[in-house]
C-alpha cells in the first residue's frame, strides 16, 4: 500500500513546498492579503496595555496567577484582562497551589515561611518549589532575585 501511494505523496509534498516557499496565499475576493505582522498584531492587541505595565517581579510571575491577584485586591481588572475562571487551585485561606522556580536554599525555605507558605514538595534537581501561598505574598517573593518564575502548579496525571 505504502509503495502504491508513495509517489502520490512525494508529488503532493513537493507541490506544498514549492506553494509555501513562494508566497501564494488564498485570499477571498476583493480582499488585500494580510500580512503575518497584521495578524500577530491583531490577536495580541488587547493584552498589550497591561503586560506593558507589569513591574519586573510581576513578570515572573504567569498571567493566571497575575489575574487572580487582581481579583483578590477587588480592585477591578485591567483593561485587556479577560473575565472568567482560571485554573489555579485557591484555598479557603486565599492561598494559591504554585509551583516556585528558584534553586532551593535554606534562604528562599524561611523566606517562604515568612510569608505564610506551606511547603507541598520540593525538588533541588528541577529547581521547584511546590507550595501554597497567600496570593497577597506572590508578588513579594517573585521580587526575590534568586525566584526564576512563579506557576500554578500542574495538576498530577494517572495513567490507566
Amino acid at each position: 500500500m505504502c509503495r502504491r501511494f508513495g509517489p502520490i505523496v512525494g508529488l503532493f509534498m513537493a507541490v506544498a513546498a514549492f506553494c509555501g516557499g513562494s508566497g501564494w496565499a488564498a485570499v477571498a475576493p476583493n480582499q488585500p492579503a494580510a500580512s503575518s505582522d497584521t495578524i500577530v498584531v491583531s490577536t495580541t492587541q488587547t493584552a498589550v496595555p497591561e503586560k506593558d505595565a507589569r513591574t519586573p517581579a510581576q513578570r515572573k510571575i504567569n498571567s493566571q496567577l497575575l489575574y487572580e491577584i487582581y481579583r483578590h485586591r477587588k480592585e477591578g481588572l485591567p483593561p485587556g484582562v479577560p473575565a472568567g475562571e482560571t485554573r489555579v487551585k485557591i484555598d479557603a485561606k486565599q492561598r494559591a497551589l504554585v509551583d516556585v522556580r528558584a534553586t532551593l536554599t535554606s534562604a528562599l525555605t524561611i523566606k517562604l515561611r515568612t510569608l505564610g507558605a506551606t511547603i507541598v514538595s520540593t525538588s533541588a534537581t528541577y529547581r521547584s518549589t511546590i507550595a501554597w501561598i497567600p496570593l497577597s505574598a506572590l508578588e513579594r517573593l517573585a521580587a526575590d532575585p534568586a525566584v526564576l518564575a512563579i506557576e500554578p502548579a500542574p495538576d498530577a496525571a494517572t495513567l490507566r
